[in-house]
């Protein structure tokens, strides 16, 4: 069998990391040697999960500047102290700017800006950027978030690191290196036209964040990068983390993008969670979003507004599994693979007569074990707990507890089933009780 053999009069790329900072400001020339001004930025695909480089911008003048946009494929080499081009020095077109705001520049738009950080789900701010170098192609590999990043770019890392290197050889500044990968990186571009950020990687990474890390990312920005991120997500993420936002966000982002579009993530909202939003707002505010939301919603939202606060009635959620008697175990699992949720669903399933009266509960764990074609009422719990609409906290607190129930039924007067309350509702309560008790008497919990 014939071999191949290598050739070795061609030379074999050699892989090797550096920084946007070692580029920035450098000379470039022409195919001639002749100057013609210094790189100021690169630009790169986007398209890829590590995007390369595509063309660079070279910037000459002072103080009137002028900027000339060079594809890749005229960069010939790259040098410690130069760039060259194999192009002549005549081919360039200069003009007073470059703000393409359709291509992903690195020094525009992640160089010194606030990027999320969609694995370690926080904000942060870009000090220098890694390149992957193979010959004169430049893959984005990494952004360097350390304090180390930010001397290198300054200039001062030779000097700074001589100083670290006499006072303290086992300095973690000369050890640590705080890269993340761009892959995790979701760089917050904002269109100043429809103030929107432009997704620059799968929207996916960002809808993946718990939500409750992506509001406090949300908060962690400035006012006007929120509302940005904010319209940006998908309406079911939009509701998810307008429920993990504090209020005076929540009434940030009312103010920033009107009572309709806030309205239709509160139809989309789980009924308890909507009613707490409302309770907070003014009476006049309230009205208004019971106005323009669907009526069905804002009919049962008005009911849950006439509770106390404190009380069942005023905890419990609408949104609740329910089938009626004769029902099969088959017909019933069949109904909850089918039945779309606002959120995860408490794992019961309440048996309900004709006029909605609560019979019987049995929970996912019973249906699962059960044979299909028997009776659903056959599986359930012998006897179901509930509590009334003016049931105090502690009251549900204690049935909850006492029978270890992640939901309890909440029904009126005549046994008709009204909603129910969840664990983490009366957790939140609970918390708050506690809160206010802790500082009576001075006392903070230790984090």
């Amino acid at each position: 069998m014939n071999q191949i053999k290598p050739d070795y009069s061609k030379p074999t790329p050699n892989p090797v990391f550096t920084y946007f900072s070692a580029f920035m400001d450098q000379e470039v020339l022409d195919t001639r040697g002749e100057r013609i001004g210094r790189l100021y930025d690169i630009i790169v695909k986007v398209a890829q999960i590590y995007p390369q480089s595509t063309s660079l911008i070279v910037r000459k003048g002072f103080p009137n500047h002028k900027y000339a946009l060079v594809p890749w494929q005229n960069v010939s080499q790259l040098n410690p102290r130069e760039i060259i081009l194999n192009i002549e020095k005549s081919s360039l077109v200069f003009a007073e700017k470059h703000d393409n705001k359709d291509e992903l520049s690195l020094r525009r738009d992640i160089l010194d800006q606030q990027v999320v950080d969609t694995y370690n789900h926080k904000v942060i701010r870009v000090n220098d950027i890694h390149f992957l170098r193979v010959e004169n192609s430049l893959t984005v590999a990494h952004v360097d978030i350390g304090g180390r990043g930010l001397v290198r770019r300054l200039g001062f890392e030779k000097w700074v690191d001589l100083i670290c290197k006499l006072i303290h050889p086992g300095a973690r500044y000369l050890k640590l290196e705080r890269l993340i990968p761009w892959k995790y990186i979701q760089p917050l571009s904002i269109n100043p036209a429809s103030m929107t950020i432009k997704i620059n990687v799968p929207q996916k990474q960002l809808t993946n964040i718990p939500a409750a890390d992506l509001g406090e990312i949300l908060q962690d920005l400035p006012l006007t990068d929120q509302v940005a991120l904010f319209k940006s997500l998908d309406l079911n993420t939009r509701a998810k983390v307008f429920m993990n936002v504090d209020f005076k966000t929540q009434h940030f982002l009312i103010e920033e993008l009107g009572f309709a579009e806030i309205a239709t993530i509160i139809n989309v909202i789980p009924s308890d969670e909507a009613t707490d939003f409302l309770e907070k707002l003014p009476k006049e505010e309230t009205k208004e979003f019971l106005k323009i939301m669907e009526s069905k919603q804002a009919k049962k939202l008005s009911e849950l507004l006439g509770y106390s606060s404190d009380s069942a009635g005023g905890l419990m959620t609408t949104e609740y599994l329910s089938c009626g008697k004769g029902q099969t175990v088959g017909q019933v699992i069949q109904y909850i693979k089918e039945k779309s949720f606002k959120v995860e669903p408490a794992q019961y399933v309440y048996l309900v007569d004709n006029e909605n009266k609560l019979l019987a509960s049995v929970n996912f764990k019973r249906l699962m074990l059960a044979a299909n074609e028997e009776p659903v009422e056959k599986v359930a719990f012998p006897k179901t707990y509930f509590v009334k609409l003016d049931s105090s906290v502690k009251e549900v607190a204690y049935l909850m507890e006492k029978y270890k129930y992640y939901a309890i039924p909440v029904v009126d007067e005549h046994n008709v089933l009204k909603g129910i309350v969840t664990v983490d509702d009366i957790l939140s309560q609970v918390i708050a009780i506690a809160w206010r008790r802790l500082k009576k008497i001075n006392i903070t919990p230790k984090q």
